[in-house]
């Protein structure tokens, strides 16, 4: 009897970071193909791209050098294309031209990783939206919430995946892809007579590229905080085509008041268009704050390799921490969510 009442008492309810840690699982287990395999054929998709391009420009460069008119200008000099060296034009470079180039280099690696976070950005904006939508449509709610499971728990998993768990995935994938760059442009710098360590790797800052594709995640989990409510609170109100009740309730508001003001001349359709729309909809892209009205006059063409650190350094810039349209929209997000949560534990048909 005592050793029944001793296993009794040893058994505890599992602590709320286990019961999160397994519905983190249920997520990507679910949503893998999405969150992991879409962003990663993304980026694949890119470093074909890059090697049918770089095949494509050793054919021409190979046919340039092979023609005995093929003449190359190197700080003024006609030299012919079949002699170029390319260690011996680096090291002849200036100090300015070596920073530059070493700008240029880690630029272009930057660039190469960008494609499997834009993808992640419309991977979660329709896994939220599906989010609580999906389990009601399929029934499959019933089974969770017979769970010792919290509604709120649940809802929160969906979250935290979305914010930390997929931007994590999306910013390892895009390192990966970094990395992969980086070989290609070795093997297409050794094809051609170069040193890569020489010409490549000894220009490359990793740690920086690092903690530039690390950055962002603080400031997006703030920024897209509204997106996310919004997406949920539609995925767990909605009974059909959440996707259309989050987009039109927002563009028909914004179509109404910009009628609206025609007739008054109150002035407050722009200010939705630029402070509310983008608030709602956009917020799951990385970056997204750039666009907004607090970003006016930032100038986000990039012309020049420093432009585009310019702008990377922007998107994980701290200063918008100063915004109180910042904390309102962490303020909306999170009442959106809760919301969400309500209606979850109110609505079980699909």
């Amino acid at each position: 009897m005592s050793t029944v009442m001793h296993s009794n008492a040893s058994r505890t309810a599992p602590h709320p970071t286990h019961k999160l840690k397994w519905l983190l699982r249920r997520e990507f287990w679910e949503h893998k193909g999405g969150i992991l395999w879409a962003p990663a054929i993304a980026g694949l998709l890119f470093l074909l791209v890059t090697l049918m391009g770089g095949g494509v420009g050793q054919l021409a460069l190979n046919k340039f050098r092979a023609n005995a008119d093929g003449m190359a200008t190197i700080n003024g000099v006609q030299v012919p294309a079949s002699e170029l060296d390319l260690d011996q034009l680096l090291a002849s470079a200036s100090a300015s031209d070596l920073a530059q180039y070493g700008q240029a280099v880690n630029a272009a690696t930057m660039l190469s990783g960008i494609w499997p976070v834009l993808v992640f950005g419309v991977v979660v904006f329709f896994y939220l939206l599906g989010a609580l939508y999906d389990e009601r449509k399929d029934r499959s709610v019933l089974f969770w919430k017979s769970l010792p499971v919290s509604d709120g728990l649940t809802v929160w998993s969906k979250v935290v995946f979305a914010l930390v768990v997929g931007p994590l995935i999306a910013v390892a994938l895009a390192l990966a892809l970094m990395l992969a760059t980086g070989i290609v442009a070795s093997i297409f710098i050794a094809v051609n007579g170069g040193n890569p360590l020489e010409l490549y790797w000894s220009h490359l800052d990793p740690l920086r590229l690092i903690g530039m594709s690390l950055a962002w995640l603080p400031l997006y989990v703030l920024w897209s905080l509204p997106t996310v409510g919004w997406l949920l609170l539609c995925s767990a109100w909605a009974k059909s085509k959440p996707f259309l009740w989050a987009l039109l309730l927002p563009l028909g508001a914004g179509l109404l008041l910009g009628w609206f003001e025609m007739m008054t001349k109150l002035g407050v359709s722009e200010w939705f268009w630029e402070n509310i729309v983008p608030r709602l909809l956009l917020g799951t892209w990385p970056g997204s704050h750039l666009f907004t009205a607090h970003a006016n006059g930032y100038g986000l063409i990039a012309n020049d390799p420093s432009d585009l650190n310019d702008i990377m350094t922007r998107v994980a810039s701290l200063e918008l921490l100063a915004s109180p349209s910042l904390w309102i929209g962490v303020v909306a997000g999170v009442a959106m969510i809760f919301a969400a949560v309500r209606l979850r534990r109110w609505r079980d048909e699909g």
